[in-house]
């Protein structure tokens, strides 16, 4: 029998796959909308060259539409002309797999889950990864030709389940889908796929309709609880705040009272979702809000399935208006009608703010707006959901230790102010304040907490009134690095001298690090030339606008 398995895997290792050319698929788009099909082109044509591609649409604008489509084409193909391949879907949890079986309605499929009776005659599977690489079902998996392989929230894939995949089927087309291609690590994907191909960015989905345009109200940067989140330094393995110490200091009386607060003044009676710390977390807070009357319910990994679905199928319905939950409704949830998001656990991951946020911000008839309630200060890390993402620079994996942009998830808030006092929550209310809202069809920066004092052209450096650091906005005075330094030069060509702790460095536009706040002194670029000092005593030289050393 071992004799026949090792046969059988160097057959499958040894089969290059079925000679399709990409470019020239018949491509069934209907029901696609236009940037749609044009992701499954760049797919197609890609393909053509490279095994591994890794594709990037934000939340809600339809991964799981392309990538089924792109699986209806060639399981169609390849039932004319390879008739043994197979195609596989795989996701890491239940409501990802659901949500692409649902979407394949129409195509015979196997699922490839526990507690599932599995098909295997099928050709195409859409499976568990934790079940299809478990003990029970990995060798059986080894003797299947999985030609084309599905990778959904492929930001997972670097996880060494995922990798196994490239082992077992080192020949197949692989495609990765992912709203986020980050690692709070910042590791990278080339050592997987080959490319990327990027989406229009959360922005232009909401001037032209496909996702919702919104109100985004948060703590302020020097608020109690703000000072607090940046004062937290210990971190679980996968380098986000450990929940133990999350919940030790943000499950209090005070700090849920303030909570209750914001959603009464501006979310009260609409439809959303709360994410929680942890189970205790979300117990308290449903039990305040509860006692104050409002239709809520709580989730989390321990809800048993059928209770969980009923839950949701009654806040679909609109009998539970809140649901509270810890990391269930980040991934795979949708729910178009949902009014408000309140973020109410810390974290420093930009993955799990996007997902969270995200799930505000589809489109529904009757839906005018969504709205961001931000308790606990993610936008004094990662700016807004508008906010510009250099996705190319984390699924290259560049090197950004200690030089993170605030939309790397690496704002290190922490080394910017230092407190000494332990925060007294009794001492006053946290007001927050609208830092993005939507006038008609377009998003406004607030003109309440910003002043535009400086630069020229696209991107803009302003002081804020009230903290007096500097930040940079575009040129519809939307907010692209949130004030947070103390002194910044003009915008000029792409770069922004920027002053931290006393010390000069530059930025790119869209806040990343460009040039380490090391110097003494760096000056304006006057005539695209730069005065430069290293130290205090050194003496100055000049940069052009290449940053190259002119004397």
């Amino acid at each position: 029998m071992e004799d026949y398995i090792d046969k059988e895997v160097e057959r499958v290792e040894a089969y290059a796959g079925p000679l399709i050319q990409f470019s020239h698929i018949e491509a069934d788009n209907r029901g696609l909308r236009p940037y749609q099909q044009q992701m499954k082109e760049e797919i197609y044509s890609l393909w053509d060259k490279i095994d591994n591609l890794m594709i990037q649409m934000p939340t809600g604008t339809g991964k799981t539409i392309v990538f089924t489509s792109v699986v209806r084409d060639i399981q169609r193909w390849c039932k004319v002309h390879s008739q043994d391949s197979k195609i596989l879907i795989i996701a890491h949890r239940k409501e990802l797999i659901t949500q692409a079986s649902g979407k394949l309605n129409d195509i015979p499929h196997g699922i490839i889950m526990s507690g599932t009776k599995q098909e295997m005659q099928h050709m195409v599977q859409v499976a568990s990864i934790q079940t299809f690489m478990s003990c029970r079902n990995y060798e059986i998996m080894r003797h299947y030709r999985f030609d084309y392989i599905i990778i959904d929230e492929a930001h997972h894939s670097i996880a060494s389940g995922y990798q196994k995949l490239w082992e077992m089927y080192p020949h197949s087309k692989k495609l990765g889908v992912t709203a986020t291609p980050w690692r709070m690590n910042h590791c990278g994907f080339r050592s997987l796929y080959s490319e990327i191909v990027l989406s229009k960015p959360i922005e232009w989905f909401v001037n032209e309709h496909y996702l919702s345009n919104y109100d985004y109200i948060s703590i302020r940067r020097n608020s109690e609880i703000q000072k607090t989140v940046n004062s937290i330094d210990r971190y679980g393995i996968d380098g986000d705040y450990l929940e133990a110490e999350l919940s030790n200091v943000f499950d209090c009386d005070h700090i849920r009272a303030e909570l209750y607060k914001s959603y009464k003044k501006f979310a009260d009676g609409k439809k959303g979702i709360i994410y929680a710390i942890d189970r205790r977390h979300a117990v308290n807070i449903q039990e305040l809000y509860a006692s104050h009357g409002v239709s809520i319910r709580m989730i989390d990994g321990t809800t048993l399935a059928d209770e969980r679905q009923s839950i949701i199928d009654d806040f679909k319905a609109g009998v539970v208006r809140v649901i509270v939950n810890v990391n269930i409704f980040s991934e795979g949830f949708d729910c178009p009608d949902i009014e408000f998001i309140q973020l109410a656990r810390p974290t420093r991951s930009l993955t799990m703010y996007l997902q969270q946020v995200g799930r505000g911000l589809r489109i529904s008839d009757g839906k005018e707006k969504s709205l961001i309630l931000d308790n606990v200060g993610l936008y004094n890390r990662f700016g807004t959901p508008m906010a510009n993402r250099h996705w190319r620079h984390h699924f290259n994996g560049s090197e950004t230790s200690g030089e993170d942009g605030w939309n790397d998830g690496g704002l290190l808030t922490k080394d910017i102010e230092t407190y000494d006092r332990e925060p007294d929550y009794s001492e006053g209310d946290e007001e927050m304040e609208v830092v993005e809202h939507a006038e008609g069809k377009k998003q406004v920066r607030s003109s309440e907490s910003e002043d535009t004092e400086q630069g020229i052209g696209e991107y803009n450096v302003f002081r804020d009134r009230k903290t007096g650091l500097y930040g940079v906005c575009d040129r519809r005075n939307r907010t692209v690095v949130p004030p947070m330094y103390e002194e910044m030069r003009p915008y000029f060509k792409g770069y922004i001298p920027f002053k931290h702790n006393g010390k000069w460095g530059i930025m790119l536009k869209n806040g990343t690090i460009k040039v380490k706040p090391k110097y003494y002194y760096i000056g304006p670029f006057i005539d695209g030339v730069a005065e430069i000092k290293n130290t205090e005593y050194s003496p100055s030289y000049h940069i052009n606008g290449k940053l190259e050393k002119i004397d």
